[in-house]
């Protein structure tokens, strides 16, 4: 599971990286910058929910050790 989680993780950081290397600097409020604005924030959420699913199993881990 902890595998699997590392790669989720690298995937949402790859998708973040991205999106912000397309960000249109000159023109700031387009619509296409709207969508990758959205793309960063859904592969922040996706780090968060990572970092909550990891203290989950450490969790249940020092359970199972007591």
């Amino acid at each position: 599971m902890k595998i699997l989680i590392y790669i989720i993780s690298l995937a949402a950081v790859s998708i973040i990286i991205f999106n912000l290397f397309q960000i249109d600097l000159e023109n700031f409020f387009s619509k296409e910058n709207f969508n990758y604005g959205i793309m960063i924030l859904a592969g922040f959420s996706c780090l968060i929910i990572m970092r909550i699913m990891m203290l989950n199993e450490k969790i249940n881990k020092a359970k199972k050790n007591n």
